[in-house]
């Protein structure tokens, strides 16, 4: 038992060694003490673990990058936006490995993949899309400036386990090769990206759903331009609402959001496609219950989808699906244009509720992948535009 216990004495110093010395005192009392009685034995041990959670809660909260205004802003559907985030020497070292990486061949286009086709009928082009660094094998493979990619993934996965805490998603916390997936994005001089999410529901994906055990739930974008100028164009533009929702936004009970409700504020809509009949339904929540809005249970049709025909008439207007074939690219059909659909094409829109973010040095940007469409404007200047982007992955279990 001493032996033991002189062991997690050592853990005790190792994960806390501000307190280590209160921590370690109390429990070798509790150890080495035979005359203690069992009783007064347990009330000392069950002090001692209540104040390593409270100084396990403390550092979190202590160390924590995001604060809980930006932890809201993302839960609501809002869009966090932290200047400054990384020091300038770690931004320096990762431009100037992006530009290595990029004049050795590095990158490969990259843009908005249209499932109506396949992605080499789609002609993506340097000029006019993104392109991408993944890394080979991996982020951390052994091409260019392996340390710098390292320091900064391992200040990113940091915010990884805070989200994991603060926004209540545990799986996020969980890692493995491709789990998270993290890359430097390089756009040319005219080069843009249209308007749509980084997630969707597996049940509109049609056969190519319901294949990966993980799905995109934190989308993120830390920004490595040197003095940026508006002019220079390249602004992420994010679709946030006028008013962010009242409730967590994206996912409940792992049943992925798929539109809004406007009726006493912004309500987010849910996919249910685990009903009891075998089919799927529509709901949103209210006092923590579930309110059924789709006339009957359905089968998801293929793409495209219009939900708003699964609805009572009442609702009308105030239901907005969130990704069309109208905004989103990657559900476009193919239209009679020679075949190729509106992947890369689609223009900037004059929509509401719409908000540009300047890819200024250093710029961390952080939102849900699920429920905020997002696009980038057309570089204008005549420099390229050069970022760090990332997905944290949730668990994405077909229950049966």
């Amino acid at each position: 038992r001493i032996k033991h216990s002189l062991c997690f004495i050592g853990f005790i110093n190792q994960s806390f060694p501000i307190e280590h010395s209160i921590l370690a005192t109390r429990f070798k009392v509790c150890v080495l003490a035979p005359q203690m009685t069992r009783s007064t034995r347990n009330m000392i041990l069950l002090g001692t673990f209540s104040f390593m959670a409270i100084v396990a809660v403390a550092d979190a909260l202590v160390n924590s990058a995001l604060t809980q205004s930006d932890i809201q802003t993302i839960a609501r559907g809002g869009v966090a936006v932290i200047p400054d985030f990384l020091p300038k020497d770690l931004v320096t070292a990762m431009r100037a490995d992006a530009r290595n990486l990029f004049e050795t061949g590095s990158f490969q286009p990259d843009g908005l993949t249209n499932t109506a086709l396949s992605k080499t009928e789609q002609g993506f082009t340097g000029k006019a899309d993104r392109q991408t660094f993944c890394g080979g094998a991996n982020w951390l493979s052994d091409l260019g400036d392996y340390g710098s990619r390292l320091e900064f993934r391992n200040k990113m996965y940091k915010i990884k386990d805070q989200l994991a805490l603060e926004l209540n998603r545990p799986s996020l916390k969980i890692e493995g090769e491709r789990r998270h997936e993290i890359t430097y994005n390089w756009y040319e001089p005219g080069a843009k990206l249209g308007r749509h999410l980084d997630e969707h529901h597996e049940e509109t994906k049609g056969v190519k759903g319901w294949l990966l055990d993980s799905r995109r739930s934190v989308t993120w974008l830390l920004y490595l331009n040197d003095g940026w100028k508006e002019e220079e164009g390249g602004a992420l533009r994010c679709f946030p609402r006028s008013n962010l929702s009242s409730q967590q936004v994206g996912c409940h009970e792992r049943n992925l959001q798929v539109g809004w409700l406007h009726v006493d504020g912004e309500h987010p809509v849910f996919l249910d496609c685990f009903r009891s009949s075998g089919q799927s339904a529509l709901y949103t929540v209210k006092d923590s219950s579930r309110q059924v809005l789709s006339l009957k249970d359905f089968d998801v049709p293929r793409q495209p989808i219009d939900f708003a025909t699964f609805l009572p008439s009442e609702f009308g207007e105030r239901f907005e699906q969130i990704s069309t074939a109208r905004l989103d690219p990657r559900f476009a059909a193919v239209n009679d244009n020679g075949g190729k659909g509106q992947a890369s094409l689609l223009a900037d829109r004059d929509e509401a509720h719409s908000m540009d973010i300047s890819p200024e040095s250093g710029t961390l940007v952080i939102f849900d992948s699920v429920s905020l469409p997002h696009l980038v404007r057309e570089v204008t200047g005549s420099r390229q535009r050069i970022a760090a982007t990332g997905w944290f992955h949730e668990d994405n279990t077909f229950l049966v």
